[in-house]
């Protein structure tokens, strides 16, 4: 065969299998290792607190990392929670968090771990019933030099994979069916005995809980801001539609504050859930009437509305309520500031500083409840700062809907016991600034588009329009949001295009280049090298 065709046909040759790249390992290096043995982390246990959830709940992530090398592991070791339809972790995998645990593993040794996570609001990727995996993997960055670094995840169940169930939780209703009292004559400062009947009226279980126990003039209904708290009742856990008796003594306050002088007749009310764990609609008032959550007392003694008003008040008064300026995931954690001032003449006692979630227009009749404040007390003419860490529920209550993206706000509710009496209970509450809600999307990690101006809590979002005005059919909905698509792709640099070919300067690079793109003719490549 001449020269020419030989070079030929081992041209045709290597263009069929593209360009052959030989790589040469050095022996320096394995003689390194074999002089400097690595340690192998693999985990040798992993456990969940409940193997039946609902997306949202928080949980415990429990398990054991072993260093099975020959060498011994320096330092932390980075580790990562994932979420997965499958038991090795992958692309549509959702991280749930990351921790550090102690390291300095000696041949041999094991180290513990104990982290809390939550599951996403919303279902992982392709997740249509099935369980799901909880899996852990050890050093993700694969920061620890190791001997194998492939055993640092997907070992198998029981090691670092436990598989969990979904199942949507049944929530439970509380409602007294009984309530009475004894004495129901009494004076101020003595000891009654209060007797509820309290039933569970859903398919849901609840779980242990407690009722708190109101104090109402009769010349004014429970729940319009003139209830004393007088203490609270322990409500075990009630199953689906079962009752329990629950009997607890209650010491009246020793004279009655400001809005009750001059009464000597009350209605005794009992609200379930008074921490707000099965309910966290705000607020919680009697629903079922006298008899059944309302009773009637007769209260004397104490002194008068004349003397009360004699004596120094203080005065707590909330100013500044700073929340988030960016928006807020259902289910997510953050922070809320706010300033109690005392602004009276008289010290404060103990008391506590609720926090609501109220639509835009700040209204408290429904509200959600997000947390709660212990104030050892305030003297008069000083204030005090809170910092408080709240969580946005990654669901609604039954009975209140809202779209996927909203506006809100977070209220502060100084004293709503009215463990201090007061000269002024108007200036207990403040909002914050206006927060966006929004939804987690059905990936775990994208969020829904931004609120229009104006929406509020629960209120849809207007429809898309035309510039002429006129709503747009689900046909031309459809074309828009593949416009909207593709403009967005545009700007985040996402749309697949050729690479450009480079610039090719010198023979050895016109050969190199030429050899990874096979020509339509073997005159082109030929022409394309020497031109």
């Amino acid at each position: 065969m001449l020269s020419n065709n030989r070079r030929a046909a081992a041209r045709r040759r290597a263009w069929g299998r593209g360009p052959i790249i030989l790589r040469f390992e050095p022996l320096e290096g394995r003689q390194l290792l074999a002089a400097n043995p690595l340690p192998d982390l693999v985990g040798a246990a992993l456990d969940t607190s409940a193997h039946t959830l609902d997306w949202g709940d928080k949980f415990h992530a429990t398990g054991v990392i072993k260093n099975q090398g020959n060498g011994a592991q320096t330092g932390q070791i980075p580790l990562a929670i994932y979420a997965s339809t499958t038991p090795v972790p992958g692309p549509g995998s959702v991280l749930l968090g990351t921790t550090t645990v102690p390291g300095d593993l000696n041949p041999g040794a094991i180290t513990n771990f104990d982290q809390i996570v939550s599951l996403p609001p919303t279902a992982i990727p392709g997740f249509s019933g099935q369980p799901i995996y909880i899996t852990s993997r050890i050093d993700p960055q694969n920061t620890i030099p190791e001997s194998n670094d492939n055993n640092n995840f997907a070992v198998g169940q029981g090691f670092d994979t436990v598989k969990v169930t979904i199942a949507q939780k049944v929530p439970s209703s509380l409602i007294g069916s009984s309530l009475g009292v004894y004495p129901d004559q009494a004076a101020w400062g003595q000891q009654v005995s209060v007797t509820a009947q309290i039933r569970n009226n859903a398919a849901g279980d609840a779980p242990p809980t407690r009722a708190q126990v109101i104090l109402t003039p009769t010349t004014v209904n429970p729940g319009n801001g003139s209830d004393v708290t007088i203490g609270y009742l322990d409500v075990p856990a009630i199953p689906a539609y079962q009752t329990v008796n629950v009997v607890g003594t209650i010491t009246l306050p020793a004279a009655p504050v400001t809005a009750m002088a001059g009464n000597t007749q009350f209605y005794l009310s009992v609200l379930q859930d008074a921490d707000f764990i099965t309910n966290p609609l705000f607020p919680h008032v009697p629903t079922q009437g006298l008899g059944y959550d309302v009773t009637q007392i007769g209260i004397t003694g104490g002194p008068t509305a004349a003397e009360l008003a004699k004596l120094p008040k203080a005065d707590l008064a909330a100013s500044g309520v700073v929340a988030p300026s960016q928006p807020i995931a259902w289910g997510q954690n953050f922070q809320v500031t706010t300033t109690v001032q005392n602004l009276g003449r008289a010290d404060a006692g103990p008391f506590h500083v609720k926090f609501v979630l109220t639509g835009a227009n700040g209204s408290l009749d429904h509200a959600i409840y997000l947390g709660d404040a212990a104030i050892d007390g305030l003297k008069s003419g000083y204030n005090q700062q809170i910092i408080q860490t709240l969580n946005l529920p990654n669901r609604l209550p039954s009975g209140l809907t809202l779209n996927s993206v909203g506006v809100g706000k977070i209220a502060v509710l100084i004293d709503q016991d009215y463990a201090v009496d007061e000269a002024l209970k108007s200036n207990n509450v403040s909002l914050s600034n206006p927060v966006t809600l929004r939804v987690l999307g059905t990936d775990g990690r994208s969020t829904v588009p931004t609120t229009p101006t104006g929406t509020s809590l629960g209120q849809p979002q207007t429809a898309g329009t035309l510039t002429n005005g006129k709503p747009l059919t689900k046909a031309q909905a459809r074309v828009q949001a593949r416009m909207q698509a593709r403009a967005q792709a545009r700007a985040e640099g996402k749309l697949h295009r050729r690479p450009p070919v480079p610039q090719n300067k010198s023979l050895v690079d016109k050969i190199e280049h030429n050899l990874k793109v096979f020509p339509g003719k073997v005159k082109d490549f030929v022409k394309d090298l020497f031109d």
